[in-house]
């Protein structure tokens, strides 16, 4: 594609995730606010349901609650082939959502020895979304083949 295209692509898509997060909120914080939520990109107020957070904190041991931010952005990838997302987030959050995926049976307390696993296919989001749906949100990326290549290479 011509770099005209990819810059109207960009933009398009950019435009397409505003309703994505400023900023992600510790789950810590959440739980003592009355009416816990979080500004989009485009100003705008996005609520979490207050079970869901009374859930999360149920399912995360309490140390491991400021480690933990929301909401949890799961991102379309479309370099990475039909179907599959990354989830945008440290070690911790990733282990969560295996953890509430089902996926895997370690113990919190053996977090550091977990390797991490960032990608999600599509039936596995839709899992998520259902457990989670006020506290994830879905993004799309657009990169070309040259950019994953350098996203691929800064996480090594």
């Amino acid at each position: 594609m011509n770099s005209k295209i990819d810059k109207m692509l960009e933009h398009e898509i950019d435009t397409l995730n505003d309703h994505l997060p400023r900023a992600r909120i510790r789950l810590s914080d959440l739980l003592k606010e009355e009416y816990p939520h979080f500004t989009t990109r485009s100003g705008e107020r996005s609520v979490f349901k207050t079970e869901e957070l009374e859930w999360l904190s149920k399912e995360v041991p309490k140390q491991f609650h400021s480690s933990i931010r929301l909401p949890i952005v799961l991102l379309r990838r479309l370099d990475y082939g039909p179907g599959i997302h990354s989830i945008s987030g440290n070690k911790t959050e990733l282990f969560m959502v295996h953890k509430i995926l089902g996926y895997d049976n370690l113990e919190w307390e053996k977090l550091a020895v977990w390797k991490p696993v960032e990608q999600l296919a599509r039936p596995q989001v839709q899992i998520l979304r259902q457990k989670m749906p006020s506290t994830t949100s879905l993004g799309i990326v657009f990169t070309t083949l040259r950019d994953s290549k350098k996203i691929d290479s800064l996480k090594s």
